[in-house]
């Protein structure tokens, strides 16, 4: 795969306006190449001049709700067996609502735990940018910057932390570590292996880099971990230190642990819904896990049962979200798929008739309410949302395959041949190898021929 010419494609169509082609082929070009930073960047600028007259609403925050630490959530997928796929699950919200902070957020600590780092670089400056008060990104972004090399826009950006908040320490500290370590190339010291090597307390200098929020060892994540331990000692019932306490067992993938310290955390804080969430997301991430690993090792039993475990509590969660949040249509459209995955058609259709009215959820709540009618047997219904859906795309994306296909379906069960083989063939002609639909026409060119020699 050809990473730069597919770039060129999408730069070219980006300059012709034709920013979904440009989104559409960029996404291509980062599924391929992960840590592309030119091709991340290209890709971002695609989705805001998409949305520039016309920017979704800002009720949606972030995927798993809106918790303030949205961002730990994420810290361990970049350890998963396949990190770039969750990078891509962030990519493909972004094309929706690409200022996000908090999935800008979540892209980046996965990245940046895959070690993809200019990826990493690209989520965290996005959200920078559009959340220009936000410490917590500043300081993720300069922590990268400074490993990467790129000393003197670490120290900008740092600045600007301190500028927000003076009496964050972490900020501070980092600043003035940076500008030493300008200082020492500046000033030809460079055959030192870092500013700490002429720090005089390298106790200090210790505690500076476990502070960090990307931490570079897991020896340096068991140092931090003990250091919380030993702090809840005297303050047990202190919500942040265990949400701090969360977030490292999570980079372990110890997630029994990560809830237990959430647990402790909301009963310290009841009424706090940022941990409650969290608590919420920690516990699907666990079933999701036991999930992926019984897949794999292909046990479909134990794979149902855990699946069905899994939309349980996503439907309890969801549905508790709504509560708090009731004009956040994200959370909405989650909670309708997760009804339509389970066969509760009437209450997915309820959410997606509310979603629907919003521009960035209008198709894809037409085609999951599509879906819903036809699995209820209302095929008209169902083909007037799925040919609505269809309504101003001018390429065979992904999305378009899928409402084809769907349509192709129900038209197969109204008897109406014509109309299915005109759906299936729009995929056909783009991408022979999609799912059964070679199968699929084939069937049909054989009932065909066999409704001709009946009447012969």
């Amino acid at each position: 795969m050809n990473i730069s010419k597919l770039i060129d494609k999408g730069e070219q169509a980006y300059k012709k306006r034709n920013y979904d082609y440009a989104i559409t082929v960029l996404l291509e070009a980062v599924s391929f190449a992960p840590n592309n930073r030119k091709a991340r960047e290209m890709l971002r600028k695609a989705e805001l001049k998409k949305h520039e007259a016309n920017y979704p609403g800002a009720g949606a925050v972030a995927i798993f709700g809106i918790p303030k630490k949205i961002g730990m959530f994420f810290a361990g997928l970049g350890k998963k067996s396949n990190p770039e796929g969750y990078m891509m699950a962030c990519e493909r919200f972004l094309t929706l609502d690409p200022k996000n902070r908090s999935v800008n957020i979540a892209l980046g600590d996965a990245a940046a735990s895959a070690n993809h780092i200019d990826a990493a670089i690209v989520a965290y400056e996005t959200a920078a940018e559009y959340a220009p008060e936000d410490v917590v990104a500043l300081k993720k972004l300069g922590h990268l910057l400074w490993r990467n090399g790129e000393i003197q826009r670490a120290h900008e950006v740092f600045g600007q932390a301190v500028e927000l908040d003076p009496k964050d320490q972490e900020a501070v500290k980092a600043r003035k570590n940076v500008a030493a370590e300008a200082s020492l190339k500046e000033t030809g010291f460079e055959t030192a292996k870092s500013s700490r090597d002429l720090v005089r307390d390298k106790d200090a200098a210790a505690k500076l880099e476990q502070g960090h929020r990307i931490h570079r060892s897991d020896d340096d994540l068991a140092t931090h971990e003990a250091e919380i331990v030993e702090r809840l000692k005297t303050e047990p019932e202190n919500a942040d230190l265990l949400q701090d306490l969360a977030e490292i067992y999570q980079k372990q993938k110890e997630w029994d642990a990560a809830i237990a310290a959430l647990e402790r955390a909301h009963a310290a804080l009841p009424h706090d819904h940022s941990i409650r969430f969290a608590l919420g997301d920690a516990r699907m991430t666990k079933l999701e896990q036991e999930l992926y690993a019984v897949q794999r090792e292909g046990n479909k039993i134990a794979a149902g049962a855990k699946e069905k475990e899994l939309n349980s509590v996503q439907m309890e969660e969801l549905t508790e979200r709504v509560k708090v949040y009731p004009t956040d249509l994200n959370l909405r459209f989650r909670l309708g798929e997760v009804f339509l995955k389970i066969g509760q058609h009437d209450q997915a259709i309820g959410e997606f008739q509310k979603t629907v009215r919003d521009p960035k959820f209008k198709n894809d709540s037409q085609l999951r309410m599509g879906q819903a009618f036809a699995a209820k047997g209302q095929n008209d219904l169902a083909v007037r949302q799925l040919e609505g859906a269809l309504e101003g795309h001018t390429h065979v994306t992904d999305r378009v395959k899928e409402i084809h296909y769907e349509l192709g379906g129900i038209y197969t069960k109204m008897e109406n041949t014509d109309k299915a083989r005109d759906h299936l063939g729009a995929i056909y002609e783009v991408d022979i190898g999609y799912r059964d639909v070679g199968d699929l026409l084939a069937k049909l060119d054989s009932s065909s021929e066999e409704g001709k020699l009946s009447l012969d």
